[in-house]
């Protein structure tokens, strides 16, 4: 019987959860609440860099909302870099700094949020490849 980590069990926990976020990023997509997506999308590239974390280093980083310090912290490639760059604006304190909540939905357009979650999956596939390999 293979036994895992604690800190291998953890990330993917987390992992899942970052898959889930993904999943309910496009349901939101489906019933137009274009910037809820977003949110979801930058959940889960959060917990996607969290599961590399905790699978690498054994120990999650200190939450920032920069998700690309993040993404620094794992040394994830730049192409996740940049994935998470622009993923960093969504997250709801930045964004209501910006837009009420009331119509933050009107500045995030359908294509915004479909790429969004092209962004996330991007970074979940990366994370993926971290931490299920590694389990």
């Amino acid at each position: 019987m293979l036994m895992m980590s604690e800190a291998s069990m953890e990330a993917l926990s987390v992992f899942a959860e970052a898959a889930q976020d993904l999943v309910t990023a496009g349901l939101e997509v489906a019933i137009e609440r274009f910037f809820i997506c977003a949110d979801f999308c930058n959940q889960s590239a959060e917990k996607s860099v969290q599961s590399v974390s905790l699978q690498q280093l054994g120990h999650k980083q200190s939450y920032s909302h920069d998700l690309r310090s993040l993404g620094d912290a794992v040394h994830a490639p730049e192409k996740i870099l940049q994935a998470l760059a622009e993923l960093t604006p969504f997250h709801p304190e930045i964004f209501y700094a910006q837009y009420p909540s009331e119509i933050a939905d009107d500045h995030v357009s359908f294509e915004t949020a479909q790429h969004l979650q092209a962004q996330s999956r991007l970074i979940l596939d990366w994370a993926r490849s971290i931490v299920v390999a590694g389990a």
